[in-house]
């Protein structure tokens, strides 16, 4: 019995042994393809990891041979525009209001579709600030898509971003948006695009409508709490102020509205004639009737400010478009400053408690200095913000 138990004993020691020499002998075959797939992986990944990293970087600073878009401004006058039968030219509207730009840059043309692509959020609907210039954002897609594919290829899959608000969270901007919806584990790249945009007042102006003596003079008054809420809702409106500024600008050119009175049509006299309105009546000056109709729809359609604006005027009222500027203004500082105070009242309640709490004088310029950072930091953006998505 002993003896057939050790013969047992050892062929199951065999057996151990044997199937160990074939998971050995099964590792060294199977061996350099796992390793290979696990390479293929790794190198899919840095490559994909490497291509993000300056893929973005190319992309903004390449310039595109060719980019055209054409206006819409006919359409929101009503006019019909039209070439006389038996015209080479086929296209009336390309004719006249296309646009033709070369060797610009792709972080110019993005700049630009941001500015003219700008909507305001509507009552729950989103509405063009400029829209004239609906074509561009289509324009703008197609050639950054173009580049991409060219780019990349099939190798990745991606996505593009654009987005900027002037005042962060309100509802004035614009984005575009190419691609799929990316997933987490997707690499990403950020840029900052700068806007040819004038901004008032500069940060040394701002931060003196609440300085470190006014905040100290506060925080030493009787009432503290409501003197500092007081001096924060001051720098608000300075801050909305500023930024109401510029939003007008972009939505409503005063100088080039004034100008309409003092310079020549810019339409060569051999265009007007192919201009005519609903009624086909001879225009004057078409670009005057654009800009009225374009003026109505800011002013009333958009913003709801309830001017009566001479659509059939011959001449521009400068007057009227001083009164309407600062009215826009206006409008746009109350809106924006009622939304900053709503949106950021819980953050600037616990600065004003932890002002009234601290001990010391540079404990309570410190708590102020962050605070004034972050209001001036929700309505100037720095420039708009590019990211760029790429995954397997």
């Amino acid at each position: 019995m002993r003896s057939i138990q050790d013969e047992k004993a050892f062929s199951s020691s065999l057996d151990s042994i044997f199937f160990l020499i074939l998971i050995s002998i099964s590792a060294v075959i199977l061996m350099p393809s796992l390793m290979a797939e696990e390479q293929y992986r790794s190198a899919g990944y840095v490559s994909a990891q490497d291509m993000d990293t300056h893929l973005l970087g190319t992309i903004l600073s390449t310039r595109t041979d060719e980019f055209e878009y054409t206006l819409k401004p006919t359409e929101i006058a009503g006019l019909n525009v039209t070439f006389p039968e038996g015209s080479m030219l086929e296209s009336s509207e390309e004719t006249l209001y296309g646009r033709e730009q070369k060797h610009r840059t792709f972080a110019d043309i993005i700049a630009e579709d941001l500015v003219l692509g700008i909507t305001f959020e509507n009552n729950s609907n989103t509405v063009y600030l400029n829209p004239m210039a609906k074509i561009h954002p289509v324009s703008t897609e197609d050639s950054i898509e173009e580049f991409l594919d060219s780019m990349i290829g099939e190798r990745y899959k991606y996505r593009f971003e654009a987005r900027w608000h002037l005042v962060s969270g309100y509802g004035i901007g614009s984005e575009i948006e190419i691609g799929d919806a990316a997933p987490v584990d997707s690499f990403r790249q950020r840029a900052k695009v700068s806007l040819p945009l004038g901004y008032s007042p500069s940060r040394e102006e701002f931060f003196d409508s609440m300085n470190n003596s006014a905040l100290l003079a506060a925080a030493s008054s009787p009432d503290p709490s409501k003197e500092i809420h007081d001096g924060y809702n001051h720098s608000i409106e300075t801050a909305s102020r500023g930024a109401a500024e510029a939003i007008t600008t972009i939505i409503f050119p005063a100088e080039y509205l004034e100008s309409l009175n003092t310079t020549d049509v810019s339409l060569k006299g051999e265009q007007l004639s192919l201009i005519s309105s609903p009624d086909n009546m001879d225009i004057a000056n078409p670009e005057l009737v654009i800009a009225l109709h374009s003026i109505n729809y800011t002013t009333n359609e958009v913003f709801g400010l309830n001017k009566s604006i001479p659509l059939e005027s011959e001449s521009m009222s400068l007057n009227l478009v001083n009164e309407i500027n600062d009215e826009l203004v206006d409008s746009n500082n109350d809106m924006i400053s009622a939304y900053l105070k709503e949106n950021m009242s819980d953050e600037i309640d616990q600065t004003v408690a932890s002002i009234i709490n601290a001990t010391d004088n540079d404990t309570k310029i410190a708590l102020h200095e962050e605070q004034m950072e972050s209001v001036y930091g929700r309505v100037n953006q720095g420039g708009a913000d590019i990211i760029l998505y790429l995954w397997q």
